[in-house]
């Protein structure tokens, strides 16, 4: 009686799909799951790598998915649609493929890369920091604040890999000593 009311929906494009499923067949062709060898600074199968091997501040990079097709269209209607019960579907995946990547390292804790407060107000959450709670359940890694704005961004949404590169450098600041820490940060 409930499923009727509230349908289970596609989390990439909103249509009514069976229980237990969490994308429609079709979405499903969509997303593009990383499970090739990757780049371990840019996340991606190196037949899409663009790092080209820069020097990085972390050590480690890992993506569930390829940022396009299906898997934007999660992340823009959690994001932006405001469809918070996507962070289930989300962290899921995230949690088993940290589970699987980073199974033989002792993090200390995890945090996440804070949202502008104006993003905040406007979607009324901050979307990493409930990724990462959703994420600390699963995986038992406590969640600490660890980054702080310097100041305010461009949008990264509407910028090039470059361009957001150069938007981030020097904008974060961490609060408190991280020092020694194995932090695993979180970020969509």
């Amino acid at each position: 009686m409930l499923s009727y009311i509230f349908p289970n929906k596609c989390a990439s494009c909103g249509a009514i799909i069976s229980e237990g499923l969490r994308v429609c067949d079709e979405c499903s062709k969509g997303l593009c799951r990383i499970n090739s060898v990757v780049c371990k600074y840019c996340g991606r199968d190196i037949l899409h790598c663009t790092c080209r091997r820069r020097k990085n501040s972390f050590s480690r990079n890992v993506s569930v998915f390829r940022y396009d097709g299906s898997a934007s269209n999660i992340v823009k209607r959690f994001k932006m649609g405001k469809i918070t019960q996507l962070s289930v579907y989300i962290s899921e995946e995230m949690s088993m493929l940290i589970d699987k990547e980073y199974r033989d390292i002792d993090f200390d804790c995890m945090t996440f890369v804070p949202s502008t407060r104006i993003s905040v107000i406007r979607r009324g959450f901050d979307h990493t920091r409930m990724l990462a709670d959703e994420i600390s359940k699963r995986v038992g890694i406590p969640v600490q604040k660890l980054l702080k704005r310097r100041f305010s961004l461009k949008e990264q949404k509407s910028l090039g890999a470059l361009q957001r590169e150069q938007n981030v450098r020097n904008k974060y600041t961490a609060i408190g000593d991280i020092t020694y820490k194995r932090v695993l940060l979180i970020d969509d």
